[in-house]
């Protein structure tokens, strides 16, 4: 009987709380439907936000991740539901509804991404295609043929082309690349290459072949976790060939993730020491010789051209490529250098330069020097000389920003700074131009050149002579290990390791220091009193925060490089009145120090990527009057601020510079612009984007277009920008109020320009 009466209490319990329930759901209506419709709101907000920034990431060619479409699903069925609920008020039937949707809304608002699209990935190519020239000769053609034999052997894991430098191992093996893209296609599944250079670095080995097989590792992942997920991907494959290029030392394979024994795997390395084919266990050693005397003399007529047609030329070049005892790359440099050459003279002295050179270069390679130096001798000016030298002072295979460069041969007085930005500019590209043709340097990736390792041997070797007061040490890429003599002029410590800076003496003819890419912290308060020469000071990437006041010692600097810095704060730079460059880009800089409106000489201006700069005292910009170059896209800086305390600087200050030319920048609306015409006119080149600040909100700049505009968050109906697309040769229109066809129309009818 009990059991029945507690049966019959607990059913009542459950009746009443569920009625309460129902009644209280039924009291809070009013309340809940005016929640749900703020709530629905603000969904839709976000849901318009994300839809912006996919549209954004789609023009990036990025890929929308799935639970970001799961969700849109997601609120579009619930946008189907909720939407009747709210414009249908004083339902009280629907109020158990309204409290359960009001909960779903809730949740899906409570949803955030970090990011709403990821990297498309194409297709992973079996062979790649590389750039690279002919093989030249019967000798390299048998080479080619034997090493496709030896690849097709099963027996066969481990092979390795050796010889002395520049004698043709990587145009060989990129041949050989190249053969298996055109011809065997289906040889291996997947074709790697991998440049390994002088300074071995797994990190870096590891990189190479993650980006080539599409594996995304996060930074800082040490590198038995990277070799993991190396291996994991590799053994996927049922054919793979590495291709190792330029081995100084034993690679463990097995660190950087490579099945180096599984018969899947076939590794091919080049390397100019036979003791690495030993450490590295390879099954076939495969020496690659000089050239004979025919199929060198078939690639000097290849380099030089129809030159050589003429009888009376061939004896002394002859007895040239004789003494170049068959190195295809010093015959492949010395033949670009004469090129077009026709007289005698110029043949006869060739040959005299290269036997009067030998003596400088002994016990160090000096059958490759005493060729490649023929190539230096041969360069029309001193200035090509010192620039070609100047690039030794980057690490080996180091991806030399041209921009950059030429920037340092005017600011160290090899390139006339008198001209204007553009002239010195056009200037430094006819120089590379003439280091590339005459094979001194070579095209890296688009903006970028390197210099082979055999031509940066020559050129520290050169620069360390006795005949030569250029004044050049380099340890790029290297531990440090030697201070600079003190009639040093150019110093280079790239990469060197440096935590702490040594106390440097006295150096009075010092113009150039290259610190980037070292773990520096901190630079001693006095460490500028004893360079009082200097006139190129590069720290870019290293871990200051700040600048020792010394630098005010620096009288003759002229350009100077924090980019990539944490550095929050500069001292007063009022006394660097010859500067001409300043890169503060991806710094964590907050203000412009005072006084800076005294850089009257500066002519280059980066302030990109500062996502704390808040303050530009007024006249700091407006002081700038030889300003030619503005970089300041993806910069938190308000231009349109005009009142308050303390007034910073307005974008009016911008118009009254006379020399700018070249303008990177983001504004807050397009106000400042109405009565900017005629300025934009003279301006040769602009990337202007028209929205709000936002630190999540990178702003992709675009290389080649000379005038472009972003409007994003616009409202098209009330600005005035007919004048403004007069002046735009490229527009782009992102989540702009007011925009129809006629909009359309009319912007296109505006300008020949192209819109987005």
């Amino acid at each position: 009987m009990e059991a029945i009466v507690s049966a019959v209490i607990d059913g009542a319990k459950t009746v009443l709380k569920f009625t309460w329930s129902r009644i209280k759901t039924l009291s809070e209506y009013g309340k809940n439907i005016l929640e749900l419709r703020e709530q629905f709101g603000n969904l839709m907000d976000k849901k318009l936000s994300i839809i912006e920034d996919i549209t954004i990431a789609k023009m990036e060619r990025k890929t929308t991740k799935p639970q970001v479409n799961e969700w849109l699903m997601k609120v579009s069925r619930a946008e189907d539901v909720v939407r009747p609920l709210i414009e249908m008020p004083g339902m009280m039937l629907q109020c158990w509804r309204v409290a359960k949707n009001l909960d779903l809304v809730k949740e899906l608002n409570s949803t955030h991404f970090e990011t709403v699209a990821t990297e498309s990935s194409s297709p992973i190519i079996a062979v790649q295609e590389m750039a690279v020239a002919f093989l030249v000769g019967q000798g390299a053609a048998s080479h080619m043929k034997q090493l496709l034999e030896i690849l097709k052997r099963d027996d066969i894991g481990r092979i390795a082309v050796w010889g002395m430098g520049g004698i043709g191992k990587t145009t060989l093996v990129k041949n050989l690349s190249n053969e298996l893209y055109f011809s065997s296609p289906n040889s291996f599944d997947i074709v790697i290459w991998v440049q390994v250079s002088r300074s071995l670095d797994l990190s870096t080995i590891q990189s190479q072949i993650a980006k080539r097989i599409h594996l995304k590792v996060e930074a800082g992942d040490p590198t038995h976790i990277i070799a993991s997920k190396i291996l994991r991907r590799l053994k996927l494959r049922k054919k793979i060939l590495l291709i190792l290029d330029d081995v100084w030392e034993m690679i463990d394979l097995d660190a950087v993730g490579v099945p180096s024994k599984d018969p899947c795997c076939k590794i091919l390395l080049t390397t100019r020491s036979l003791d690495v084919c030993r450490h590295m266990d390879v099954h076939v050693s495969f020496q690659l010789n000089q050239m004979s005397e025919e199929d060198a003399w078939n690639l000097l007529v290849h380099s030089a051209g129809p030159v050589l047609d003429s009888y009376v030329i061939e004896s002394p070049a002859r007895k040239i490529v004789a003494s170049c005892n068959g190195l295809p790359l010093g015959i492949k440099a010395l033949g670009n250098s004469m090129r077009d050459r026709p007289q005698i003279e110029l043949w006869r002295n060739a040959h005299l330069r290269w036997r009067c050179s030998s003596p400088l270069f002994k016990n160090i390679e000096k059958e490759i020097f005493g060729t490649l130096a023929t190539s230096y001798h041969f360069l029309p000016s001193k200035i090509l000389k010192q620039c070609f030298l100047f690039c030794s002072l980057y690490p080996a295979s180091f991806s030399i920003d041209v921009a950059e460069l030429i920037q340092c041969w005017v600011s160290d007085g090899l390139i006339n700074e008198s001209q204007s930005l553009e002239e010195a500019h056009n200037y430094g590209v006819a120089l590379v131009e003439h280091l590339k043709d005459s094979c001194l340097l070579d095209q890296d990736s688009e903006g970028t050149v390197k210099m082979h390792d055999i031509f940066r041997d020559l050129a520290i070797v050169l620069s360390q002579s006795q005949e030569l007061v250029y004044g050049f040490h380099t340890q790029s890429g290297l531990p440090f290990h030697q201070m600079p003599n003190e009639s040093s002029k150019r110093v280079s410590f790239i990469r060197c390791r440096i935590k702490r800076l040594p106390k440097f003496p006295v150096y009075s003819q010092l113009t150039v220091l290259f610190l980037q890419g070292n773990p520096i912290q901190k630079i001693p308060k006095k460490f500028f009193y004893n360079l009082v020469s200097l006139r190129v000071l590069n720290l870019s990437e290293t871990r200051i925060t700040s600048l020792p006041r010394s630098i005010l010692c620096l009288c003759e600097l002229r350009s100077l490089f924090l980019r990539n810095c944490s550095i929050q704060k500069l001292p007063s730079l009022k006394s660097l009145c010859k500067l001409l460059v300043l890169d503060l880009s991806s710094t964590h800089i907050k203000a412009l120090p005072k006084g800076f409106g005294s850089l009257r000489s500066l002519r280059e201006l980066n302030l990109s990527c500062t996502p704390f700069l808040n303050k530009i005292a007024a006249g700091s910009i407006s002081g700038l009057s030889s300003l030619e170059t503005l970089y300041m896209s993806s910069s938190s800086y308000n231009w349109n601020l005009k009142t308050g305390k303390n007034r910073g600087a307005t974008f009016d200050e911008l118009l009254s510079l006379e020399h700018l030319s070249v303008l990177q920048i983001r504004l807050d609306s397009v106000k400042c612009l109405e009565s900017a015409s005629f300025w934009l006119k003279k301006l040769t080149r602009f990337d202007i984007q028209i929205r709000q600040w936002s630190h999540d909100s990178n702003h992709y700049v675009a290389k080649h277009n000379k005038k472009r505009l972003v409007l994003r968050g616009v409202d098209l109906r009330l600005e005035n920008l007919q004048d403004l697309l007069y002046n735009t040769s490229s527009l782009d229109v992102l989540t702009c109020v007011g925009m129809c066809q006629r909009h359309l129309l009319s912007l296109s009818s505006l300008f020949p320009g192209n819109v987005s």
